[in-house]
């Protein structure tokens, strides 16, 4: 057995490396993302394999992303796509995510949006997803309460984007949204600010039908939750507008969870607007979802691939992350890295 950070032989029972210090139980996506270069993998136009040197696909043309612009990760329990879209310039959002194996399994997800009027977005999503899921991940390997640690997560999320601050620069303090998912065998456990989105995915007809987990933290939402209507709110001037996000001039942010016990297996979803702003429904969503018989048996990745291409078609306004993981998760299959840097 070798560490799966620096390669240094590791004893069967070790937790940690001796070598680097990485603990033996967690595998996650890298520090600043699965981050790419051109030509990394089959075409995001065609599928097909013939890429050029020059980033180019020989069979149908499209420039092949790099960098930010098309990050992508299968750790086999948890998988996703972050894509720059057809519209903006770069891309702001970042996924990270990783797996907990051991006597107490867990599959952890953050998915963060940075927004676009602010400086600096993708720094602050970036550094958002990875300290926020540092801070998951230790507290599933230690056992911590879920719903507790997405607390601790968020609050730390807000110190380290609200430290990208520059003071001397009013009004465009980085900030970003959040949204989490922590999977363990028996339960789901969500947290979030803002307007990035978690679904639970199931059969029309499961115990547990599928469903939206979050609410947006939008004025929209704000004004249903006092009793207008949703026709009315979606009317009203800047009804899309953020009523909470995570930045330096976000005040004092308290995220929101949420803890479901499904009755059967399904998938949860982790996506930024740039997805759900085509696919709102849940149904919608499990329905275009590949395979013979989604959700209960799908690849993560090609899944994932297929909502983003969706969300593509339809135009690519926006930033486009899309996350995935089963429940529950299945822990006698070992994750193993693939995308972006080891």
């Amino acid at each position: 057995m070798t560490c799966p950070s620096c390669g240094e032989p590791v004893g069967a029972k070790d937790r940690f490396c001796e070598g680097c210090g990485a603990s033996l139980l967690v595998t996650r996506t890298p520090k600043d993302g699965p981050v790419a270069a051109p030509g990394g993998g089959p075409c995001v136009g065609c599928g097909g394999g013939n890429l050029g040197a020059d980033g180019f696909c020989e069979d149908c043309g499209r420039a092949q992303p790099g960098g930010r612009d098309r990050m992508e990760s299968d750790l086999k329990l948890v998988a996703g796509i972050s894509d720059k879209g057809r519209r903006r310039a770069r891309n702001e959002d970042s996924m990270a995510f990783g797996v907990v194996s051991g006597e107490t399994p867990a599959v952890v997800a953050v998915v963060c949006d940075g927004v676009a009027t602010s400086d600096r977005a993708d720094n602050a999503s970036q550094l958002a997803v990875d300290e926020a899921a540092d801070v998951l991940l230790d507290a599933a390997v230690e056992g911590k309460d879920a719903e507790g640690a997405t607390r601790a997560a968020v609050a730390r999320a807000v110190e380290v984007v609200a430290g990208l601050a520059d003071p001397s620069v009013p009004g465009t303090a980085p900030s970003c949204t959040f949204v989490s998912a922590v999977v363990t065998p028996t339960e789901v456990t969500v947290g979030w600010v803002g307007d990035s989105r978690v679904y639970w995915l199931a059969a029309a007809d499961a115990p547990t039908p599928p469903r939206r987990l979050t609410v947006d933290d939008t004025v929209a939402a704000e004004l249903v939750a006092e009793g207008m209507s949703e026709e009315d709110a979606m009317a009203m001037h800047q009804a899309h507008a953020l009523s909470k996000w995570i930045g330096a001039d976000a005040g004092d942010i308290e995220p929101r969870t949420l803890t479901i016990t499904p009755e059967g297996p399904g998938l949860v979803l982790l996506c930024s607007d740039g997805l759900w702003n085509y696919l709102p429904d849940p149904q919608v969503l499990v329905d275009a979802l590949p395979g013979d018989d989604p959700p209960a048996e799908v690849d993560l990745l090609p899944a994932a691939s297929e909502l983003t291409r969706i969300a593509l078609d339809f135009g690519g306004h926006d930033n486009i992350t899309t996350v995935l993981v089963p429940f529950p998760p299945n822990p006698s299959e070992p994750p193993e890295p693939s995308g972006g840097q080891p």
